[in-house]
């Protein structure tokens, strides 16, 4: 489909989850409202942020019971119900769950479902908030009806920039970059500031789009809207939300200009015989690669457990 032909592509960043919309319940409540009125407005795409259906904020504090009661298939009844949110506004919508697989493996996923049916999913390969998320092994671009090809990174996927560099030489001119980030920094957190700055540059480095919708999770399990913005591919920010009055962020999306983008034509005059040393099998540490140290459970009373103990003495023979 030629870009020509195809209208520039709405979208909207909404940094809000579950958690954020206390009472509501269920959670795709909140959402099939939100699409409703960005459909009044004309937005094509709605990005919410990772883990947006999950109400549980700090799920590196859960056990692996407790994600399993959390997490869905792909057909699961809460992503059924987006679907149908979306086919009754015509707005698609990405949304971040915790993921059941088919062998019972958990993944911190997103799904962008689309009018029609189709629906593209991502599973997060730096899933590093709890041990009992696996990691996705691969970049997922597809095609919209927008003339755009769209990518997703969830979270961490983000930090390192050979992640969007995969996707834009796989075609991709949209980067969707859902993130949940912790209110206040964290050892397993970045500074939010680097992160909302690192967004604009990797659609700048790739002639791409990106969508940042941010959702902060406080200790209480609250969760509070974060960063939204959209970067054009030059890597300028061309919306950005305002927090707590206007925190979404809504912007027009040419396909065109990003393949007309100066980084695009230096990504066609690339040398990749020069990058070998990235892949040298000597830049793959061993054992556990996390940069940072994985969040201690935080200690909590569930009841109370009986202790006795007795003193025994023994008498010592005289001498």
């Amino acid at each position: 489909m030629s870009s020509h032909s195809v209208s520039p592509l709405r979208v909207a960043a909404l940094p809000f989850t579950a958690a954020c919309a206390a009472g509501r319940q269920p959670p795709f409540g909140a959402i099939a409202e939100h699409l409703s009125a960005l459909a009044r407005d004309r937005v094509g795409l709605a990005v919410f942020p990772e883990m947006s259906l999950v109400g549980a904020a700090r799920v590196e504090r859960l056990r692996r019971a407790e994600l399993e009661a959390l997490s869905e298939p792909l057909d699961g009844p809460s992503i059924e119900a987006v679907a149908c949110a979306v086919e009754t506004t015509g707005v698609a919508a990405g949304v971040g769950w915790v993921e059941r697989a088919d062998d019972g493996a958990l993944y911190n996923s997103y799904v962008v479902c689309m009018p029609g049916g189709a629906r593209h999913v991502h599973r997060k390969v730096y899933s590093m908030e709890s041990p009992h998320l696996q990691s996705g092994a691969r970049f997922e671009v597809f095609d919209t009806p927008w003339g755009i090809k769209m990518s997703i990174l969830i979270g961490a996927d983000n930090y390192m920039p050979e992640n969007a560099r995969v996707t834009a030489l796989k075609g991709a001119t949209l980067l969707v970059a859902p993130h949940r980030s912790s209110a206040g920094r964290t050892d397993a957190s970045p500074d939010p500031a680097w992160f909302a700055r690192s967004i604009p540059a990797r659609a700048g480095d790739n002639g791409m789009f990106a969508v940042l919708s941010d959702a902060q999770a406080a200790r209480k399990g609250a969760c509070t809207p974060g960063v939204a913005l959209i970067a054009d591919p030059c890597g300028q920010v061309i919306a950005q939300g305002e927090r707590p009055q206007r925190p979404v962020a809504t912007a027009s999306i040419d396909p065109a200009l990003a393949q007309h983008s100066d980084a695009r034509r230096w990504l066609a005059a690339r040398r990749p015989e020069l990058y070998a040393s990235l892949n040298a099998s000597e830049a793959q540490p061993s054992g556990d690669v996390r940069p940072w140290p994985q969040p201690e459970r935080e200690a909590c009373a569930r009841g109370s457990v009986a202790v006795s103990f007795a003193v025994v003495g023994r008498r010592r023979p005289l001498r």
